[in-house]
């Protein structure tokens, strides 16, 4: 039991020893205090807590991908959507010189149809006898049977080319107030119905901007123009 007492004793003494015995940072810290100094920092402590961020990726700007040479955007697409280098024009499917243009075209293409006057109820609605006459001067254009429109038709080079002349197209019906009924199919096929809405007719406003439709350049499908200039 005395052994037992004695052991538990010293068991006590060293504890107490271990606990009050200072570290070697704490002897540091000691010494510095005395002398009026500040221990230094461990590295761990002068780095402060480590941050563990993913890795940041780097993501090129759109302006560098988009100016890069493997997306330079080539110079023209045709309908087809291949890239292809762009040519010169030819004068067999530039414009509509190689087309037939009647006579009066000229005449009919120097009007304005501001200067008819906005298109109302009460604007003059044509005869038989006057649209035969005006149909002669624009070829180009089909009176329907029951002569109340006109309509053209034609077949684009492409997508581009088509799109080319129809903004063409509005200028000059925003310039003239006179405003065409538009179609677009098989991305390059171009109709054109023209008719004086407010008659539901044709009226002069009507052949007059046919005339200064058929004088804007436009690249039709060299085969297109090759059969349709044949049987004109």
């Amino acid at each position: 039991v005395a052994s037992r007492a004695r052991a538990g004793m010293l068991r006590g003494l060293l504890s107490r020893h271990i606990l009050r015995a200072p570290t070697p940072r704490s002897r540091l810290h000691a010494r510095f205090a005395s002398s009026g100094r500040v221990a230094p920092a461990t590295a761990s402590q002068a780095r402060g807590p480590i941050s563990r961020r993913p890795p940041t990726r780097r993501v090129p700007s759109l302006e560098r991908i988009f100016s890069s040479p493997a997306n330079a955007q080539p110079a023209a697409f045709p309908a087809c959507g291949r890239p292809t280098t762009p040519r010169a024009a030819s004068s067999e499917d530039t414009d509509m010189a190689a087309l037939p243009k009647g006579d009066g075209a000229e005449a009919l293409a120097a009007q304005s149809c501001a200067d008819l006057g906005a298109c109302s109820r009460d604007t003059p609605r044509l005869t038989p006898e006057q649209i035969a006459t005006h149909a002669r001067a624009v070829p180009s254009w089909v009176v329907s049977e029951d002569s109340t429109t006109l309509v053209r038709s034609f077949t684009a080079k492409n997508w581009a080319c088509a799109f080319s002349f129809l903004n063409d197209l509005s200028n000059v019906a925003e310039t003239e107030g006179h405003h065409p009924d538009v179609h677009l199919t098989n991305y390059r096929e171009v109709r054109i119905v023209l008719t004086t809405h407010a008659i539901g007719g044709l009226s002069m406003h009507d052949f007059v901007l046919a005339a200064k439709l058929d004088a804007l350049d436009v690249t039709y499908s060299p085969k297109w123009l090759r059969e349709n200039a044949r049987d004109a």
